[in-house]
């Protein structure tokens, strides 16, 4: 009798880690996006540096009141494309020589996950190969903490979405996802996106359906906003090459993601948008990216 108490009292003492476990809110995480850097067009230099100054600032800055709290500091940026005006590696050197890769190798301060977009894209595509050396492929994935990212070229075609199906597969329906590209999914030309036609658009929408997608970001339109498509929130920031100088700050709690823009010429906040989410359970041996 006294054998088996003990064994139960062991049982239990096993079980309590993971009890805990469950029991714990997942952590907070903060992350930035941009887009449109623009390097080789003319007067973008200086605003971006003043983004990227502003984002290594930022961490403890009080939110908003529709927010509320302070801005953590950030896992990376993700760049939603357009790094380059025309797609050259004298350009995207000097997109490196600001924002780097790593958080410790130029001005950021934190590591950057960047797409292309369709200004990087010329007859020989350097930046696309360059893109390869840096993150391993076009379309590239890593894990922070229980969120998935996702890089998704310049848009999800065909080709893209024969990378992303067995993503999708292996994450499963609940394992919260963020993706991220260039062109809006916007129907038709709106947003200019015409060059990713509506029936690719309707087949990466069936592609996510049944899968966790917490959040879509992109670029191209240079002015902040957020929409809705197939019932999934997407956002976007402003751009360098542009009068709409607002980057985005993302917060994802426990329950609920925060997006506020942050005006990166006469600093100070702009819109705010909160969504609510669903997590997944947590699991453990989670790993993260750099």
């Amino acid at each position: 009798m006294i054998v088996r108490i003990l064994l139960l009292a062991l049982a239990a003492l096993a079980a309590a880690p993971a009890a805990r476990q469950r029991d714990t809110p997942p952590p907070t995480i903060t992350f930035f996006v941009g887009t449109d850097s623009h390097f080789g067009a003319p007067g973008v230099d200086e605003a971006n540096r003043a983004m990227v100054e502003q984002m290594n600032a930022l961490p403890g800055t009080p939110y908003p009141e529709s927010i509320g709290g302070t801005v953590g500091t950030p896992r990376g940026v993700l760049m939603t494309g357009d790094l380059t005006d025309n797609g050259t590696l004298e350009e995207f050197g000097e997109f490196e020589k600001l924002y780097g890769l790593t958080g410790k190798d130029a001005l950021l301060r934190y590591p950057v996950f960047e797409a292309v977009g369709n200004h990087d894209v010329n007859s020989e595509s350097p930046i696309k190969q360059r893109q390869k050396t840096r993150h391993g492929g076009i379309n590239y994935a890593w894990d922070w903490d229980d969120l998935r990212l996702m890089c998704l070229d310049m848009y999800p075609d065909d080709v893209t979405r024969a990378w992303l199906l067995p993503e999708l597969k292996k994450a499963g329906a609940d394992k919260p996802l963020i993706l991220f590209f260039h062109y809006p999914v916007l129907p038709g030309n709106q947003g200019w996106s015409r060059a990713w036609p509506d029936e690719d658009k309707e087949a990466f929408g069936q592609a996510l359906d049944g899968h966790n997608v917490m959040a879509i970001f992109h670029g191209h339109m240079h002015a902040p906003g957020h929409y809705v498509w197939r019932d999934r929130p997407v956002f976007r920031p402003g751009a360098a090459k542009s009068r709409q100088r607002f980057f985005l700050v993302v917060r994802v709690g426990a329950e609920e993601m925060s997006v506020a823009t942050w005006n990166f010429e006469t600093p100070g906040w702009g819109e705010t948008w909160s969504v609510p989410i669903r997590r997944a359970a947590p699991t453990a041996g989670a790993a993260g990216s750099r």
